[in-house]
């Protein structure tokens, strides 16, 4: 009997996905939280200033767009290889987005700075992040021991993981000077 139900609760799951209705991200409150909205500062240019680290973010993924009237990502984030993400930051830059061109790909610590491991899938802030796919980002780390690799961070978990640069993901672009420990 309990088969019976967990199968017909995953059905309602699939139906209810299918008719393109949102479900809200849930958070471990027994998890501190360290990406609460307040933390950042939401424009309404597409952009999130991080008030603790000072880093100016896109709020959307390459490849969606900033819809300013709903606060929204619309669209699909495209994917890249590594090497097609380090080409992309050039575009990006020449088309001036939010009327800059500085933007670049975030390092392991920039990217992962923004995980909230409180809320999974995303784990990240979607006021500040709205539409995020639950999918690994590329970051601008190689893998040092390794030629080929580069790390990612899972949106799904929070986790960082390293991957072949031939694999394809999407990347959120940052700016404004680097950020350390």
């Amino acid at each position: 009997m309990n088969a019976r139900r967990v199968t017909m609760a995953g059905c309602a799951l699939i139906l209810l996905l299918g008719t393109g209705a949102a479900l809200a991200q849930s958070c471990v409150s027994s998890i501190p939280d360290p990406a609460p909205d307040a933390r950042y500062l939401m424009k309404s240019d597409g952009t999130v200033v991080d008030r603790d680290t000072g880093l100016m973010w896109m709020r959307c993924a390459v490849g969606q767009a900033w819809d300013a009237t709903q606060k929204t990502c619309t669209g699909t984030a495209k994917t890249f290889t590594w090497k097609a993400a380090l080409a992309e930051v050039q575009a990006v830059n020449s088309a001036s987005y939010a009327g800059y061109q500085d933007w670049r790909l975030p390092n392991l610590r920039e990217l992962t700075s923004l995980v909230r491991y409180a809320c999974p899938d995303p784990a990240i802030n979607v006021k500040a992040f709205p539409a995020t796919p639950g999918e690994t980002f590329w970051t601008s780390t190689p893998v040092a021991s390794s030629y080929g690799l580069g790390w990612g961070v899972d949106f799904t978990t929070g986790q960082a993981y390293f991957q072949a640069y031939g694999n394809a993901f999407p990347i959120r672009l940052v700016r404004a000077g680097a950020f350390a420990y």
